[in-house]
């Protein structure tokens, strides 16, 4: 067990770039449409209205924004923590709003990607990141 150990603690760091990868690239993807205007951003105010988010157009535009450049950030592993800090706050809000009377396996996407979050704010972008590079990691 402590050669496993010993094995895994030397190359943690991959563990941590490719779960900023894939929840990089799925904050990314899951905006995408919006961003690029090919999916109308009233679907996304529409639903924050039905959920009672203040000001739905406006959270819409900041939430799907965030989530987009927040994507590009883990996948980048550029402030990483700061980015961490704001998706998990993002989450928080999609958990409690959209998806707590709804149960995990429903809601399982928004969960994953606060729990994502909350790691990253603790462990930082890893070595294998442009934080690592600047020493801020």
């Amino acid at each position: 067990m402590k050669n496993l150990n010993r094995f895994f603690e030397k190359r943690k760091d991959y563990g941590i770039i490719f779960l900023r990868l894939v929840a990089g690239w799925r904050l990314i993807a899951g905006q995408w449409g919006y961003v690029n205007q090919s999916k109308p951003m009233s679907e996304v105010q529409a639903f924050f209205n039905s959920i009672h988010i203040p000001v739905p157009i406006i959270s819409a535009y900041v939430s799907v924004y965030a989530q987009f450049i927040c994507g590009i950030l883990f996948v980048l592993g550029l402030w990483v923590r700061p980015a961490a800090i704001i998706m998990a706050f993002n989450f928080t809000v999609a958990v409690i709003a959209a998806n707590l009377d709804k149960g995990i396996e429903k809601s399982f996407a928004a969960w994953i990607l606060f729990a994502v979050s909350v790691l990253l704010m603790f462990t930082g972008a890893g070595k294998i990141s442009l934080d690592g590079r600047l020493g801020k990691s």
